[in-house]
């Protein structure tokens, strides 16, 4: 059985596996950086349970995929409870157009702008998703679970975040690991490596506001290549892409400054899997029923006895969640629990 459950200090060496699959800003393969975001996130848990006084804007909240029968953390993800504050802004590169008309020449021109912006009160940012592909076929939708807990987090806790999320999705990288727009145009101002460039960006950004071009940058200026990477997502993202417009994400005209991977947003509560999630309360007898059998399936959640867990379930043709024996089991839960029920797209 798969369970989605808080991550803890002895995942660090499968979190470690995990992050080399992506090596992000949000998750990058360095021991040390996944070392402290884990201890950040046991806090944030911990504050969540009144255990610890911290403030919300500063927790961020790691999940993990546990695979129960081997052992091991299969897949991760994440919500920043709010990017951009007076210690660290939230940058990004705006995109818009500007037309222009020769009457001489009887030619019309549109060309698309990028100008660095920032924020230092921004969204909440959900990202992180990484799902060891062993697992990408497995019938409890495993990438689907790891989105959707999210969302099903936030609805529990909706005074823990903003009211606009957003998520950052992957742009394309050579077979050399090399992004187009960096190159053409971050490299130039920073002369330093994309790698680089963006792991130093996770503990300071200074560098984006004292290096970065303020001016609107023509990305007619750029070569064809480059004007096509900008805002569009690697192919391995695009599932996640697919799931996120599901629930009400939509383009936003923001890109990432360092590799153009587009920006989606939606306003908090009118996301599907937080609207839609309900409560109730666990029924007395455990019902067995394969997943492969179900028109539906949920997430299944709870924080009984302080713990956050969640596995996905069958709904019946009622649209009440199947929970076997072994699913009560590994939750932690009985009869009369409360639990929560989030549909998956």
């Amino acid at each position: 059985m798969l369970i989605l459950r808080p991550v803890t200090a002895q995942d660090l060496d499968d979190l470690l596996e995990l992050a080399s699959q992506l090596d992000s800003v949000n998750l990058p393969r360095d021991r040390d950086y996944l070392a402290e975001r884990i201890a950040l996130s046991e806090r944030s848990f911990a504050a969540v349970r009144g255990e610890l006084e911290v403030d919300w804007r500063e927790c961020a909240y790691l999940f993990v995929m546990e695979d129960r029968a081997a052992g091991r953390c299969v897949g991760t993800s994440q919500i920043l409870a709010k990017t951009g504050r007076p210690e660290a802004p939230f940058f990004w590169l705006e995109v818009s157009s500007e037309e222009r008309w020769s009457s001489e020449l009887r030619k019309r021109f549109v060309h698309k702008k990028l100008r660095l912006r920032s924020t230092v009160d921004g969204p909440t940012e959900v990202g992180g998703l990484i799902l060891d592909p062993g697992y990408r076929a497995h019938p409890q939708k495993c990438g689907k679970a790891l989105s959707i807990v999210r969302f099903a987090f936030i609805s529990a806790h909706p005074e823990r975040f903003e009211r606009q999320l957003i998520a950052e999705m992957l742009s394309p990288f050579d077979a050399h690991g090399r992004n187009q727009l960096w190159e053409a145009f971050g490299a130039r101002f920073t002369d330093l490596p994309y790698r680089e460039a963006d792991h130093l960006s996770g503990r300071t950004k200074q560098f984006i506001a004292d290096l970065f071009p303020e001016d609107p940058v023509y990305v007619t200026l750029f070569p064809e290549e480059v004007q096509k990477a900008i805002g569009a997502s690697a192919e391995s993202a695009k599932a996640a892409v697919r799931i996120l417009e599901e629930i009400g994400f939509q383009p936003l005209n923001q890109v990432d400054p360092f590799d153009g991977g587009p920006y989606y947003g939606a306003a908090r509560d009118a996301v599907v899997s937080v609207r839609e999630r309900r409560e109730l309360v666990l029924p007395g007898k455990p019902r067995a029923r394969a997943l492969s059998e179900a028109k539906t399936l949920a997430l299944l959640s709870t924080e009984v006895r302080g713990a956050f867990r969640a596995t996905v379930v069958p709904l019946d043709d009622e649209g009440a969640p199947v929970v076997s024996a072994e699913c009560r089991e590994a939750l932690g839960v009985r009869s009369g629990d409360r639990v929560s029920v989030t549909p998956l797209p």
